[in-house]
């Protein structure tokens, strides 16, 4: 039988491995003494649950989210337009996180939404090896798998395609969690005198904000807290040596972002880069306060039974932990390093006021760190069984509870077959009439998926126009988009706002026509085609065929 050709088989496959998997982890407590190829060959086998949960997903070639699109049409224009700020604005998705995007482009690889999917999974196990690895080095080898596995069960089981899908926090999230491991290892050897480790530490934390400013508080608590060690060691060091080592943390974290100044400079952008990047996304907000955005969090929580169901294993070790222990074991500034983590990450969630489901990938190793202190206290063999018993039921019972959702199980939906090949709409097939693949397509509205199924760059910064339309700086978008479009002067415009722009559905407040310099510039040199699934079609003079 072909697996591919059966989810319940597979599905099944992966509550086979999931339940070996546990097996394994009890046994090597009660076995003892566990050899290091054996603790690597337990890491291998918690990866290898997820990326058997993950295979089915990976292999399919549709849109399961915009965010998708909209990162794979900025990898596509800077492919062929390599200039950040000046071809592509990702709003709150940084330019590292395009450009890594980009990179099988540069390879001759299709940029689709598969690439898309594998490129993004590797940034996730990049995430949870760092993730292990600090746990060992915080604690032990036993802690680390035991703590990481509810994080690997709730990624490995969710069926939210909001937590499937390739999310543009995932650059961000790898980095964060190479950061962590980094810090970990100066932690663990009692080493923040070392001027090269801070360096490393510090230019790390300092690439997270050109992946995803979202991630910036959370690397700032562990830029602080390194800067804290430091300073505790100042008394036993040699003057020389603190001030060396003090260096090496600040060029670090300067490096990075002084290339981005230089670069930005050299290339007429760094105006672009300030207003639109640090001062737009700083005052990126829904518009209300955040103690408004913070008493709603929990119910958004709540909203999100996989998350929820992910978090229930720590509220239990919690309770545990103060009903059974309260020991700190000499670890409590290790703790109060976790909390200022979740505290951080958790502002960074909460501040934007937007409800986005994949925001809290943000608190996933920040929780499992708290799973790991927690577990210190629970040594005995009988709590592992507990522990992997309760985190097998959780999800277990979590999806019995789903199991009438066919509609939203990633497995299910992969049944068809169609959703594993790449689609091209109709109207992208008349866009490949009119121009090639290569040259330049505007999208007005929010739907850069025909930016990807014609492999066309943008032809303008703005893969969607919320921006355009919303908002208090609409003047200042609405000034460069006219600079771009008549730059570029795209062969094709579309006018995707109606039921294929997520958002802007309403032609009659959002249309190109309510934006008066556009509507004269496309009323001026171009010619509509027809309108094919909602979306008008606009040809250049030159190529408009009657």
């Amino acid at each position: 039988m072909n697996l591919f050709e059966s989810p319940l088989s597979w599905e099944l496959a992966g509550w086979l491995a999931f339940l070996i998997l546990g097996g394994f982890f009890i046994k090597s407590d009660y076995q003892g003494k566990v050899s290091r190829k054996e603790q690597l060959g337990l890491l291998c086998s918690l990866l290898g649950l997820l990326f058997l949960k993950r295979l089915l997903v990976l292999f399919i070639n549709r849109e399961l989210n915009p965010d998708e699109s909209q990162l794979l049409s900025q990898a596509i224009t800077l492919r062929h337009h390599p200039v950040y700020w000046k071809s592509v604005d990702g709003a709150t998705m940084g330019p590292l996180s395009c450009y890594y995007v980009a990179l099988p482009g540069y390879f001759g690889i299709p940029l689709n939404y598969m690439v898309l999917r594998w490129v993004s999974f590797l940034c996730m196990g990049v995430s949870l090896i760092s993730g292990y690895f600090t746990l060992e080095n915080f604690f032990s080898a036993r802690v680390a798998r035991l703590a990481l596995l509810p994080a690997v069960a709730f990624l490995a089981f969710t069926t939210n395609w909001d937590f499937l899908h390739a999310t543009n926090e995932q650059l961000s999230l790898a980095l964060i969690g190479l950061a962590l491991w980094q810090y970990s290892r100066l932690w663990h050897q009692n080493y923040f005198d070392s001027a090269p480790g801070l360096f490393c530490l510090s230019f790390l934390c300092s690439l997270v904000p050109f992946a995803k400013l979202q991630g910036t508080p959370t690397v700032l608590v562990i830029v602080a807290t390194a800067l804290l060690g430091l300073v505790q060691q100042y008394p036993k060091m040699p003057r020389l040596l603190f001030w060396r080592s003090l260096s090496g943390l600040i060029l670090g974290g300067l490096a990075f972002p002084l290339l981005v100044v230089l670069f930005t400079l050299a290339f007429g952008v760094f105006d672009d880069f300030i207003h639109f990047y640090i001062v737009g996304n700083f005052a990126y907000s829904a518009g209300a306060g955040f103690w408004y955005y913070l008493g709603q969090f929990p119910a958004f929580v709540g909203r999100t039974t996989d998350f929820l169901v992910y978090l229930l294993p720590t509220f239990a070790l919690v309770a545990s932990w103060a009903l059974l222990s309260r020991k700190f074991d000499g670890t409590k500034n290790l703790l109060l390093f976790i909390l200022a983590l979740l505290a951080a990450s958790g502002y960074a969630i909460i501040k934007p006021g937007n409800e986005f489901t994949h925001y809290l990938l943000y608190l996933v190793l920040p929780i499992s760190l708290l799973n790991g202190w927690l577990l210190t206290s629970f040594r005995a063999p009988v709590y592992t069984v507990f522990w992997v018993t309760f985190v097998i039921a959780s999800i277990a019972i979590n999806g019995l509870y789903q199991a009438n959702s066919s509609a939203n199980n990633p497995v299910l939906a992969y049944q068809d077959a169609s959703r594993r090949q790449f689609y091209i709409s109709p109207a992208s097939q008349k866009v490949l009439e009119l121009a090639r693949r290569g040259e330049d397509l505007v999208v007005w509205g929010w739907a850069p998926q025909y930016n990807v199924e014609t492999q066309m760059p943008q032809g303008v910064c703005d893969n969607h126009v919320i921006r355009l339309v919303m908002g208090n700086d609409r003047q200042t978008h609405r000034a460069r988009y006219m600079r771009n479009i008549i730059a570029s002067r795209p062969p094709v415009f579309l006018d995707a706002v109606g039921p294929n722009s997520t958002w802007l559905n309403d032609r009659v407040k959002y249309g190109y026509e309510t934006f008066p310099e556009l509507k004269n510039f496309i009323n001026t040199y171009y010619r509509f085609v027809g309108e094919i699934d909602n979306t008008r079609v606009f040809a250049r003079l030159d190529r408009y065929k009657n």
